[in-house]
């Protein structure tokens, strides 16, 4: 028996879905900032051109604090413990170190049709589904980009879209030392302070228990099946 021409299409159309709803995703470990930022670049500009594919990267990094370019130096408090570097993403001045979960999302917004509202919204809905699993119910705050719980920060989130692509992404405190918050004004708000899942909770929450679940609800936001790779290398 023949297919149609009909059923042919439907099977393209349903694996061509399927084949855009795969992502790939990669767990680098620890990083320096500015060697994850120089392969960040690149690997957009080739996602963008299409001879590299999607792929959301979890990270953490060395102590660095770094500088959207939304502020100047106005909300540094007094000398830091660690370098700051200045980035092209949106938002303020953040800290990231160790026992924070770092999520670079490089995706093709333009040709998924997803807005940076939207975009930015489903990032933080990620985190939002991921907090209730450990019990914690946390939100968003009219004009504060980012999840909060009250007037407490859980995460963070600063993106840039270049030529279609998204770089940056969201910044979870899992288990990091909050003192590190103290020489900033995290995000330019002076009526807010850091918290973590730790903290939240009264447990010890790492990094890897906190992957595997805001993988998932990012996957689910946003549709996608991530597909893990092992063979990712950063210059160094």
């Amino acid at each position: 028996m023949s297919i149609s021409a009909v059923d042919v299409a439907q099977k393209q159309t349903v694996r061509g879905l399927e084949r855009s709803q795969i992502v790939q995703s990669s767990h680098t470990g620890t990083v320096p900032y500015e060697q994850a930022a120089t392969w960040q670049a690149s690997r957009a500009q080739a996602v963008a051109a299409g001879s590299k594919p999607e792929i959301i990267v979890f990270l953490e990094h060395t102590p660095v604090y770094t500088q959207g370019r939304r502020g100047g130096r106005e909300h540094v408090l007094r000398p830091l413990d660690a370098p700051i570097i200045d980035t092209d993403r949106g938002g303020d001045v953040t800290f990231h170190g160790p026992g924070q979960l770092v999520i670079w999302p490089l995706l093709r917004l333009r040709e998924r049709g997803i807005g940076i509202a939207r975009y930015i919204r489903g990032l933080e809905e990620s985190v939002i589904q991921a907090s209730r699993v450990f019990g914690i119910e946390a939100g968003r705050v009219r004009g504060r980009p980012g999840v909060w719980i009250g007037n407490r920060k859980l995460a963070s989130v600063g993106v840039r879209v270049q030529s279609g692509v998204s770089r940056h992404g969201l910044a979870l405190n899992c288990d990091v030392d909050l003192t590190w918050f103290d020489d900033i004004r995290a995000c330019g708000i002076a009526d807010s302070r850091a918290t973590s899942l730790s903290k939240e909770t009264g447990k010890q929450i790492g990094i890897d228990v906190a992957t595997a679940e805001i993988e998932r609800c990012f996957g689910d936001v946003f549709g996608l099946r991530l597909s893990p790779v092992s063979d990712l290398r950063m210059p160094r």
